[in-house]
């Protein structure tokens, strides 16, 4: 052809814009743009599946990666000990360190030690502590608990269904009484459930409660859990400290 010429110079980057502009005209994603998102899609799951690990093991790991449809191939060393991992999503796979550091044999261990609720806990505000122990994931976790009286600390380890009974039963009475009534209420059911009957009983009548102390057979029942004696404790406290003393007058 007289005065036409094909150049290939710079053809492969070329190539590459004209297939970004025609992904522009059509709305379709870019190749690194998919990627990223299965990448990070990928590490989300792997940590969620870490997360509910009580005990870390590649069998439980890999059998939870593969229940939410991804395949595992692991890369074992003559001494069967895994030495790398790819988790295949469709017909793309990702080695471990592609998808996180975190993530690696060398690093998975530590990354799940840290994700331990035992091990975050501390390290969590107010607000957090009891938004995980009320959870579905804290249920099966034992939280401390404790409260400070007259200089005196009383202190305990609760599940997360009984902090979750806690927090329930101290939103009902703040409702329907007032504070410093709700706190007197808290504390006294607090002292039953650690079972400080006497301190609990001193307490209530100290704040002005004339309800009747827990009898000699007070306490925990074989068969009650913890969420059902939490319950129980705060009937029993609302009665002690809120039923007014009765006092009677000289005859004459």
């Amino acid at each position: 052809m007289d005065n036409c010429l094909n150049s290939d110079h710079r053809i492969g980057i070329r190539a590459k814009t004209a297939a970004e502009e025609v992904n522009r005209l059509r709305g379709w994603k870019r190749t690194e743009d998919r990627f990223e998102e299965n990448r990070a899609r990928i590490k989300k799951d792997c940590l969620s599946v870490l997360a509910g690990l009580k005990n870390f093991s590649w069998e439980k790991y890999t059998a939870a990666l593969e229940a939410k449809g991804y395949t595992v191939k692991l890369k074992l060393d003559a001494s069967v000990t895994v030495r790398g991992y790819t988790i295949l999503s469709g017909n793309s796979a990702y080695k471990s360190s592609i998808i996180s550091r975190d993530l690696t044999p060398a690093k998975i261990q530590e990354t799940w030690e840290k994700m331990r609720p035992e091990n975050r806990y501390g390290q969590m505000t107010y607000e957090e502590r009891l938004a995980f122990a009320t959870s579905d994931e804290g249920k099966d976790y034992l939280f401390p608990l404790g409260i400070t009286l007259d200089g005196k600390r009383y202190e305990t380890k609760a599940s997360g269904g009984a902090v979750k009974a806690f927090h329930k039963e101290s939103r009902a009475i703040e409702r329907t009484h007032s504070p410093e009534e709700s706190g007197n209420i808290f504390r006294t059911a607090f002292l039953l459930f650690v079972g400080q009957v006497n301190a609990a009983t001193t307490f209530a009548q100290n704040c002005g409660g004339g309800g009747s102390a827990p009898d000699p057979n007070w306490g925990r029942d074989q068969n009650e859990d913890d969420i059902l004696w939490a319950r129980r404790c705060f009937r029993k406290a609302r009665e002690m400290v809120t039923t007014p003393v009765i006092r009677r007058g000289m005859r004459r």
